[in-house]
């Protein structure tokens, strides 16, 4: 028999699993308790509660949610900023689409309590499986925001007008770091994240040519200073802004031209050294490469009907998934992928997506209504809260 819940107090109830106080959670804020009595009675009063199954219930959570939790007692505060918590969360975090001008700033009017005007700062996001559009608030000291550079886990690099520099930033946080422009004047330019595996710690990469040559800088968040590092070849990487850049495996990888690519170029995050690895088969024009579980992912239009999607692992190319369909899907643009799914774009004159269920073989289509479509410029986001300066940890792959 189960017990019974004491009557009385007023329950959450949270994704069907479990039931907890909201009186333990949540107090007014005219209580005249200190944070060290709520801590207290939090430890005092929760033991119904086991802490492994609160953590199993937080994870069910948003991002934006867990953050306005922590500010409810120190107990919660550890819990969810422990990079244990921290990286199971991400493992089941929501992914969603943003694009390059998704940030947007509007002047907000107020009539009450007193009138105002005031310009708020947000980011643009696009649910994968409905096409709704939502957007996040950013804290008041962010202006002038240009346009979003790369997103990697969570975060997002976004560049500052008029050569303010660039941001930092975990939307769902809306945690944030200011840091300076690498090497300006150069129009063909790209930016992206790597991350380690290993250490948890997260580099930005800005890749221009000058002349004929391509000439890459590396950003440490930690120390916020850059260094240059050897570029790759020329020859080998034709159009730097062409694709954008996948971090995998403690590496940073682009496709070097826009079709007829035999290889990808690799930029290892300890070594920094440059590398090329051969392709199972050329690239067409809508090929791309994804992440998929941690592991890189070369997804190709193999015929007409005809998608393969292609795992580096130790270095060879293991064919994972085939998906065939009774029409022409040379148009689908592979945007991001799971375990589970794969999302692509389909080339019309507005923004239409399909996602294909590898374990169903079915393709389904979400139509972003009332959204405008903007070439080629869609990433993925994950709603985390990954943050840059994470103690060090082993990310399993």
């Amino acid at each position: 028999m189960k017990d019974r819940l004491p009557r009385g107090k007023k329950w959450l109830k949270l994704a069907s699993v479990e039931t907890i106080t909201l009186e333990q959670l949540k107090r007014s804020t005219t209580s005249r308790e200190t944070k060290e009595e709520m801590d207290d009675n939090l430890e005092n009063k929760g033991n119904w509660l086991p802490d492994h199954l609160l953590f199993k219930i937080f994870l069910l959570l948003p991002a934006e949610t867990l953050c306005g939790l922590r500010c409810v007692c120190k107990s919660l505060l550890n819990m969810i900023n422990s990079p244990t918590f921290v990286e199971a969360h991400f493992r089941q975090s929501e992914t969603v689409l943003i694009t390059e001008s998704s940030v947007h700033e509007e002047i907000r009017h107020s009539d009450f309590p007193l009138p105002s005007n005031k310009t708020e700062c947000y980011f643009h996001f696009w649910d994968i499986l409905s096409g709704k559009g939502h957007r996040v608030c950013m804290p008041d000291n962010l202006r002038n925001l240009e346009c979003i550079l790369a997103a990697c886990n969570g975060l997002v690099l976004v560049k500052i007008r008029n050569g303010g520099g660039l941001v930092v930033i975990n939307p769902s946080t809306r945690n944030h770091i200011r840091v300076p422009l690498g090497t300006v004047g150069f129009g063909t330019e790209c930016y992206g994240f790597m991350f380690s595996n290993f250490t948890g710690a997260y580099k930005v990469v800005h890749l221009f040519r000058e002349s004929r040559n391509i000439r890459c800088e590396i950003l440490n968040l930690t120390t916020r200073s850059w260094h240059a590092v050897d570029g790759p070849n020329s020859k080998e990487f034709v159009l730097i802004t062409t694709r954008r850049s996948v971090s995998a495996v403690g590496a940073l990888y682009w496709l070097p031209q826009s079709e007829g690519c035999k290889h990808v170029v690799s930029l290892g995050f300890h070594d920094e050294k440059f590398l090329t690895i051969p392709l199972p088969i050329s690239s067409t024009k809508n090929d791309r490469l994804v992440e998929i579980g941690g592991s890189l992912s070369f997804v190709t239009h193999a015929t007409l009907n005809l998608i393969q999607v292609w795992i580096l692992k130790s270095g060879n190319w293991l064919k994972r998934y085939s998906i065939n369909r009774l029409y022409d899907i040379t148009g689908f643009v592979p945007l991001c992928a799971s375990t589970k799914e794969i999302v692509f774009e389909r080339e019309e004159g507005y923004a239409l997506l399909h996602v294909y269920n590898f374990e169903a073989e079915e393709m389904e289509e979400v139509d972003f209504k009332g959204t405008k479509r903007i070439k080629d410029l869609y990433m993925p986001h994950v709603k985390s809260l990954v943050s840059w300066d994470s103690p060090q940890l082993q990310w399993d792959v």
